[in-house]
């Protein structure tokens, strides 16, 4: 893991973390929210049943399905936040995010969060709805219409 300092500076440019106190990203990096991925392991697996909530800090991540996994729906680099609708509307996983470079992943497993102090808990719901939000518009966007 790289030291603190260094990994300060990178949650300074990626805004999921900009309202965290020095010390919360103290605490997270403290208490094991950071993982580092190998190129080709995953991070997600369709069908999979867990909450955790992902924001890749340093890699880059390709998002597939079961029926084409060769295949890429997307590419995710630092600052994009997946998982997302499994940790709020705890629902199965739709997709596998596998990993395209060695990759550092913040993570936050819903036992994780239960134990965060109240600040951090509101910021982090603050920017899950924010997404959410952000994913519903540009959802109502490609269809024409209300989502």
């Amino acid at each position: 893991m790289e030291p603190f300092a260094t990994l300060k500076n990178r949650l300074a440019g990626i805004p999921f973390f900009g309202e965290f106190t020095v010390e919360e990203m103290q605490h997270v990096y403290n208490n094991g929210f950071f993982k580092l991925v190998q190129p080709g392991e995953f991070i997600i697996r369709e069908g999979g049943v867990d909450r955790t909530l992902f924001v890749l800090v340093r890699g880059e991540v390709k998002v597939t399905k079961q029926n084409d996994p060769a295949g890429r729906l997307a590419t995710l680099y630092p600052g994009d936040i997946f998982g997302e609708i499994a940790f709020v509307a705890r629902q199965m996983r739709t997709t596998n995010v596998i990993a395209l470079a060695e990759s550092m992943v913040f993570q936050l497993e819903e036992k994780h969060f239960s134990i965060l102090p109240p600040e951090m808990k509101v910021k982090i719901q603050h920017q899950a709805v924010r997404l959410l939000m952000t994913r519903l518009e540009a959802l109502k966007k490609a269809t024409g219409g209300e989502a």
